[in-house]
C-alpha cells in the first residue's frame, strides 16, 4: 500500500474514495475529514488559495501519489468572479482551479512524486461533443464557464509542470449518499420531494459519473502510474430528462413522462452561465485497462438500491 497526500478529502467525490480505499491517507486542504466520519491517518491544514503553502505541503509530504479533489465548483457562483479580460485573472477560483493544481504539479515534479487531479467536461463548449480524451480544453470566450475555463487551464498547467501527471475528467458526478452538497441526482430527488422540480433539458446530451468509478480509477493510477487525460464517466450519453425520467420510473416503479425542457432557450437568457450542451466524455482509457465504467442506467439502479432516492 501506497502513502497518499488527499486534498479535497472531505469533499463530494473526494470523501467516496478515502472512506474506500485501502492506502494510507493524509488529507490537506480545509476541513479535517476525519470531522466528517471520514477515515485518515494525518490531516494538514493548509489555505488551497495560497500557492506556497500548497506547494510546501506536498514536498514535505512522505507520500508518494498526491490526489486532488479540491475545486471550486458552484458553476454559477464561480461564473460571478469571471474578469472583463484575462490579465485580470485571480480570483478565488482561479486560485483554487488553476493555480493551486500547478503548484502541486510542480512541487511533486520537485519531490519525486506523481500527481493525479480532477478535472470536468466543462472544460469544453459543448458545440460538438462528445469529447474523447485527446480533445484539448476550449480557449476563454462566451460559450466556456468561468469555472469551465479555471479548470482547463488547472489540467493544462499542471501537466506542463509534470510530465507524470494524471487528470482525470468526469461529468456531473453523483452518488447515492452524502452529508455535504447535492451531488446532479440527489438535487433531482431533493427538487422533486419539494415540489419545484422543473422541466427537464431534452436537448443536452451528457455523461454522468457514477462516482465510485471515480476511486476505481485513481486506485488504477496509483498502481500503474498512467500519465495524461483520462474520462471517467458513463459509457452511454443520455439527456437531462432521459435520465430524470429513468431515476423517477425506477423509484415510482412505472414509467414516467416528465415535462421537457430546452437548454438551447435556457442559454438564450442573458445573465445565464454557459454551459455545454452537446457535452459528454467519451471513454476510452481506462475501459482499455480493464477499469470497468458503469453506464447511467446501471448507476441509477445503485443509486435506488442504496438508498439515494429515499
Amino acid at each position: 500500500m501506497s502513502d497518499l497526500l488527499v486534498f479535497g478529502a472531505a469533499s463530494l467525490v473526494g470523501s467516496e474514495f478515502v472512506a474506500r480505499t485501502a492506502h494510507a491517507v493524509h488529507a490537506a486542504g480545509r476541513t479535517d475529514p476525519r470531522t466528517q466520519g471520514f477515515p485518515a491517518a494525518s490531516f494538514t491544514s493548509v489555505d488551497l488559495l495560497d500557492a506556497r503553502a500548497v506547494a510546501e505541503v506536498v514536498e514535505r509530504s512522505v507520500a508518494e501519489v498526491v490526489v486532488n479533489f479540491a475545486a471550486a465548483t458552484d458553476v454559477d457562483g464561480v461564473e460571478r468572479e469571471r474578469p472583463a479580460t484575462l490579465g485580470a485573472a485571480g480570483g478565488p477560483a482561479y486560485r483554487l482551479n488553476a493555480i493551486a493544481p500547478r503548484a502541486m504539479a510542480e512541487a511533486a515534479e520537485r519531490s519525486g512524486k506523481r500527481l493525479i487531479t480532477l478535472s470536468t467536461d466543462f472544460v469544453f463548449d459543448g458545440v460538438d461533443g462528445p469529447y474523447d480524451e485527446r480533445a484539448e480544453p476550449a480557449p476563454f470566450g462566451p460559450k466556456v464557464s468561468w469555472y469551465g475555463y479555471t479548470k482547463g487551464v488547472g489540467e493544462v498547467d499542471a501537466r506542463a509542470a509534470s510530465a507524470a501527471t494524471a487528470v482525470l475528467r468526469i461529468a456531473y458526478p453523483f452518488r447515492a449518499r452524502f452529508a455535504g452538497k447535492l451531488d446532479f441526482a440527489r438535487g433531482l430527488v431533493a427538487r422533486r420531494r419539494a415540489g419545484r422540480l422543473p422541466p427537464l433539458f431534452a436537448d443536452q446530451q451528457f455523461t454522468p459519473t457514477w462516482i465510485p468509478d471515480v476511486g476505481r480509477a485513481v486506485e488504477h493510477l496509483i498502481r500503474s502510474g498512467e500519465r495524461g487525460v483520462l474520462h471517467v464517466a458513463s459509457p452511454e450519453l443520455t439527456t437531462p430528462w432521459e435520465f430524470g425520467s429513468y431515476l423517477f420510473g425506477l423509484v415510482d416503479r412505472t414509467e414516467l413522462r416528465l415535462p421537457q425542457g430546452s437548454m438551447a432557450e435556457f442559454l438564450e437568457k442573458p445573465g445565464t452561465t454557459p454551459r455545454p450542451r452537446r457535452g459528454g466524455l467519451k471513454v476510452g482509457r481506462l475501459p482499455g485497462a480493464g477499469v470497468e465504467l458503469t453506464g447511467w442506467r446501471r448507476a441509477l439502479e445503485e443509486f435506488v438500491r442504496e438508498g439515494g432516492a429515499a
